[in-house]
């Protein structure tokens, strides 16, 4: 699965992890409708996780974290 970090509030970090980035744009179409435009300019795929994220499955929902 791919890695993605976005911003919103502007500066305010997230983390996701999406099987494909139409999955983590629906993600985040779902959860800002009212300013999608401006948080999707801020999804980028990252290399490496930081200690905590979200994990979507295929449909852009939320899945319960693994155990590491």
């Amino acid at each position: 699965m791919k890695k993605y970090r976005y911003e919103y509030p502007p500066r305010e970090a997230h983390f996701i992890e999406s099987p494909t980035p139409e999955a983590a744009t629906l993600y985040l179409k779902r959860t800002y409708p009212h300013n999608y435009d401006d948080v999707l300019p801020t999804l980028v795929e990252i290399p490496k996780w930081p200690s905590f994220w979200k994990i979507i499955d295929e449909h852009g929902r939320l899945r319960p974290p693994r155990d590491q």
